[in-house]
């Protein structure tokens, strides 16, 4: 599916999507609950609903209501097969809370979720009690045994994800966890599990996110029956930008003000940029004013990379985005995509290791993209469109169904 995205592109008003990884967790820790759980605003992303899909496949109720679902948990699984889809959030919290129940499970995922290595996983698995046949590191994975508590050690440079999870199998072990993480990224995402297992009754404290301890023997108990999901910054971040480079405000509701989403830290960049930021009680709106060259890291929140490079090609100088070691093994190989399909509409991209500079002139010439079946990619085009003298084409434009199904029609298109 190919869109065209106008240089006169207007959201005006968006009620932005919901957190698909929030919603990931909010579903997971609702299936592993002891009582029935409410979730608002859930979405509709291709994630959530394999999220669903495993809640099920654990043994969970899904019933579906206005604006969300009910959720309540079973006893055991009731599959001994998962699919994760291209979910890599889904999955590697689901590799662990498997490992962490007695019986042999079958994990498997499509698309680029296949391609994408799990040797890190499998390892520290294999090192504590759990069989694993995977191959060479990739899905499809099979795991026999039960996970074992104690003393655990593990590398978080690859993906917190990783220890995400093991912050939601490590409760259902009979002993106490000390769990040792070298090198960890993306603090902020292992903030918003633990922030999940809290408001399920979970214990996890750490010590300067180098050690994580966990207590045995826990149950997830919901603090209250109804949970809403907050909106989701990243997909929101394209609308920033398109506001803070466009000829109109872009307004936003839906957003948690002081979330503790990683890529909230879009608002620091728009700010370094010269963007006009207001907040009102219920919304967020982003006007134009400068467009500056700025420096940023995004170590911590690479899903922000594509609508840094459009807000980058706006500013005329070059700005540095350190970080670009974290897009290697996304839906696409990240950085290498933005230089290539930005190049096509007269962007100059520099990659060096982890660094990569962007050489805004304020303008990009029109043209066609194609997405590589990354939903960022595809949303950051759309965007792009803003700086040119009539249109972007987005190839495979479907890719933003993982995240953001509602993506295209937020831009006028029906």
């Amino acid at each position: 599916m190919n869109v065209k995205i106008a240089h006169t592109l207007n959201p005006g008003i968006i009620r932005v999507p919901a957190s698909k990884s929030l919603a990931q967790r909010f579903i997971l820790a609702s299936a592993l609950a002891s009582e029935k759980t409410t979730l608002l605003n859930t979405g509709n992303s291709e994630d959530v609903l394999h999220m669903l899909d495993i809640a099920q496949k654990l043994g969970a109720v899904v019933h579906a209501i206005e604006n969300g679902v009910e959720i309540t948990p079973g006893v055991n699984p009731v599959s001994n097969l998962f699919n994760a889809g291209e979910s890599g959030l889904g999955v590697r919290l689901l590799l662990p809370v498997l490992a962490a129940k007695q019986g042999k499970y079958t994990i498997k995922g499509k698309g680029s979720l296949n391609k994408r290595p799990m040797d890190a996983i499998i390892r520290f698995l294999e090192q504590n009690g759990v069989t694993v046949h995977a191959d060479d590191g990739f899905l499809p994975i099979t795991l026999e045994g039960k996970l074992r508590g104690g003393k655990l050690e593990i590398d978080g440079s690859k993906s917190s994800q990783y220890i995400s999870g093991l912050l939601m199998a490590l409760p259902f072990c009979e002993t106490d966890s000390e769990l040792t993480v070298t090198n960890l990224s993306s603090k902020p995402y292992v903030d918003l599990t633990m922030d999940v297992l809290n408001q399920f009754g979970i214990a996890v404290d750490h010590r300067s996110y180098q050690q994580f301890f966990v207590r045995g023997n826990q149950s997830y108990i919901p603090k209250t029956g109804s949970f809403t999901i907050e909106g989701d910054y990243s997909g929101t971040a394209n609308w920033m930008v398109a506001g803070a480079i466009g000829n109109h405000a872009v307004t936003m509701h839906g957003l948690k003000k002081n979330s503790l989403q990683g890529d909230a830290k879009m608002l620091d960049a728009l700010n370094d940029s010269g963007a006009k930021i207001q907040w009102n009680e219920h919304s967020i709106t982003v006007s134009k004013s400068e467009n500056n060259s700025f420096e940023f890291n995004a170590t911590d929140c690479p899903d922000l990379f594509p609508p840094l490079v459009i807000l980058a090609a706006a500013a005329k100088g070059t700005s540095v985005i350190t970080g670009a070691s974290r897009l290697i093994d996304k839906e696409s190989n990240r950085a290498q995509v933005l230089q290539t399909e930005f190049g096509k509409l007269g962007l100059k991209i520099k990659l060096d290791n982890d660094v990569m500079q962007i050489e805004g002139t304020g303008t990009l010439l029109s043209g066609t993209i194609h997405s590589n079946n990354d939903h960022r990619i595809a949303m950051a085009g759309a965007i792009a469109a803003l700086l040119t003298n009539d249109s972007v084409t987005i190839e495979q434009a479907e890719a933003v169904a993982k995240s953001y199904p509602e993506f295209w029609i937020h831009c006028g298109i029906n």
